[in-house]
């Protein structure tokens, strides 16, 4: 009996939470400002940077992480990519819909593009990852545009941000 109760006595010690600030890096003085600089970059400016934080921590950093983020914007990616080719082509065909797509929210796309906006010096993994991982880029980048619906409210401000850095040429400096 006595075993039990100190057992269920320091459960409270070894919360999930309790780890995972036992787990993290030390936040980056930089992190702050280089939130500002992507919002520039993206030509959004967040109601709640918390979201863009958000959008900005990998889950081997936190288990408040970018992982739903970077599913929602997947599919406000896709949808913006379809959105386009066949605003332009009501009679694009369907194979011609999913290559757009594809292109648009494809990884090595994803990739390609979130090291353009230098994703990789910004994004918040544990010390055992490593922030240039493909995977840790692809999933930030499409997280941005998940952080940009739920702070708009909708899919047209990702959209616009998407297009800005698709068609503007951003880059990091």
């Amino acid at each position: 009996m006595a075993l039990r109760f100190c057992f269920f006595s320091l459960l409270p010690f070894f919360t999930l939470d309790h780890l995972q600030v036992a787990s993290a890096a030390p936040p980056s003085q930089a992190f702050p400002s280089g939130l500002e600089i992507l919002q520039n970059r993206t030509g959004y400016k967040f109601k709640s940077v918390d979201l863009l934080r958000q959008a900005m921590t990998h889950p081997s950093y936190s288990l408040d992480n970018n992982h739903a983020l970077s599913l929602l914007g997947l599919n406000a990616m896709e949808a913006a990519a379809a959105l386009n080719l066949v605003g332009v082509d009501p009679n694009a065909s369907p194979a011609a819909v999913n290559a757009r797509i594809a292109k648009i929210s494809g990884f090595n796309d994803c990739v390609s593009n979130g090291k353009r906006l230098a994703i990789e010096s910004l994004v918040r993994v544990a010390k055992k990852t490593s922030a240039s991982s493909p995977n840790v880029i692809c999933s930030a980048y499409r997280a941005i545009y998940g952080a940009i619906a739920v702070d708009a409210g909708g899919l047209d401000a990702a959209s616009k941000a998407l297009w800005r850095i698709l068609d503007g040429g951003v880059y990091a400096s």
